[in-house]
């Protein structure tokens, strides 16, 4: 069963979609954080949704400022924007199932934001699942606009980012603000983590993931050898049924 949630923001209305397996007995319930050119309609989630609902899990996705369906200001695409709607929604939603165990799994820049998250915010998570995670977003950022590119970028104040319809204009005081944020800063995390990334990601490294769960004791990296950023259909389609799997174990 589909039902849209609508959480007030300082932004605008965020929906919330929310998929209940028939006949749900409350106990688990999976946020879903998307990456930087995506949204709610992120096939990732589609593919995975439907194994959630099949282990009697539900789940709830939402898009973020400046993202598919809340295609407002470009200035609202901020890290400190994401971050508080990400809270209001897992607020309510605890409101809303009190009894409710709650996880999340976050992709890419939604594996960044949550790991932000870990560090300024309690969070009771029984499992948190990081789909090739932008640990170094800055980083990423700067180096898919390239060398020239972000000297003209850092003058003109703004880029346009033409890699999904519509076009998104990304404000140089972003990228400030992501270089201000940087996971490694404080690496350390005592929360139990499952990674999965792509040996071959030319978007967000391999090796950022792989230094993180060196650095992290409770962090399992689940190398998929000769994936990139986007993961093959074969592979989603196993990832999907792994990650449900281990949510329903949890």
């Amino acid at each position: 069963m589909k039902e849209v949630l609508t959480i007030k923001s300082r932004i605008d209305d965020i929906n919330v979609d929310l998929f209940t397996p028939d006949n749900w007995d409350e106990k688990k319930l999976i946020i879903c954080c998307h990456g930087f050119n995506s949204g709610k309609d992120s096939p990732t989630y589609v593919g995975i949704g439907n194994k959630f609902l099949d282990k009697g899990i539900a789940y709830a996705i939402f898009s973020l400022p400046y993202h598919a369906d809340r295609r407002g200001e470009h200035s609202d695409f901020t890290v400190e924007n994401c971050i508080e709607d990400t809270e209001k929604v897992e607020k309510a939603l605890r409101e809303k199932f009190p009894n409710t165990k709650i996880g999340i799994l976050a992709t890419s820049f939604g594996g960044y934001l949550t790991l932000l998250r870990l560090k300024k915010f309690h969070h009771d998570y029984f499992a948190i699942v990081l789909k090739s995670p932008a640990i170094k977003m800055d980083e990423i950022l700067k180096n898919i606009i390239g060398p020239e590119g972000f000297e003209f970028f850092k003058k003109q104040g703004f880029v346009i980012n033409d890699r999904k319809e519509p076009h998104m204009r990304i404000n140089f005081n972003l990228y400030e603000e992501l270089a201000k944020n940087r996971v490694f800063d404080d690496p350390y995390y005592d929360e139990k983590i499952l990674i999965y990334h792509g040996t071959i990601d030319d978007t967000a490294p391999y090796e950022d993931s792989a230094e993180f769960a060196e650095l992290n004791a409770n962090t399992t990296l689940i190398s998929l050898e000769n994936e990139n950023h986007k993961f093959s259909e074969e592979v989603l389609e196993q990832f999907g049924a792994e990650v449900a799997d281990y949510c329903k174990k949890a």
